[in-house]
């Protein structure tokens, strides 16, 4: 994997997450600038032309994302009120569907392309499966949003309401791996914004 200093892409960040304090921002840019230097000492990194993206490409969703999302969904099925409009229970699927992506217990996995990522992120301090977790729920929000999408029994307003409900989830997740990167910029301050899955993933 290449990577390139984050100074190179702080533009386009900014721009993907308009709600991300400065904070959050300059410690993403300092993991950033870290994993590129210990992959620059190790021999990985070839050219300067390849970045590091906390974005979850659509057509790229991992297998196992997939699976915990059909999970997620059948968990969700159980909760829906039978004897509502059909258009109401694919509306309380979706709303069930997100709220299991969001507390139900996943146990990720490193992929073999996954072991050297896992390694430096571990040279830096940092927990890779709690981070791949992370990203994991993200794209089974995506997996979610792409189903409302197709859902052809909604009227666009309904669909876009449930997508503004998976974007501030979305954010919630994506602010939690700031907060983990970031931990390993200032030590002493982790043991006050440690996170729990309760804190991280309610959806209150």
């Amino acid at each position: 994997m290449k990577v390139i200093p984050f100074t190179q892409q702080s533009a386009t960040g900014n721009a993907a997450h308009p709600k991300h304090s400065q904070v959050q921002l300059d410690q993403q840019r300092q993991f950033t600038q870290q994993l590129y230097n210990a992959m620059n000492s190790a021999g990985r990194v070839q050219s300067s032309d390849v970045t590091i993206s906390t974005e979850i490409d659509p057509a790229n969703i991992s297998g196992q994302a997939k699976t915990f999302h059909r999970i997620a969904k059948d968990n969700a099925q159980k909760y829906v009120d039978l004897s509502l409009p059909e258009k109401q229970q694919h509306i309380q699927l979706y709303q069930e569907t997100m709220r299991e992506i969001m507390e139900m217990p996943i146990q990720v996995s490193v992929e073999p392309h996954e072991v050297n990522e896992a390694l430096l992120f571990n040279n830096l301090g940092i927990d890779f499966m709690a981070y791949k977790e992370l990203k994991v729920r993200i794209e089974m929000l995506e997996l979610t949003e792409q189903e409302i999408n197709d859902d052809k029994s909604l009227p666009s307003y309904k669909k876009d309401k449930l997508k503004d409900n998976i974007d501030e989830l979305k954010a919630r997740l994506e602010m939690a791996i700031d907060d983990l990167l970031g931990d390993t910029q200032d030590p002493q301050l982790a043991p006050e914004s440690a996170k729990t899955p309760d804190n991280l993933f309610s959806l209150s």
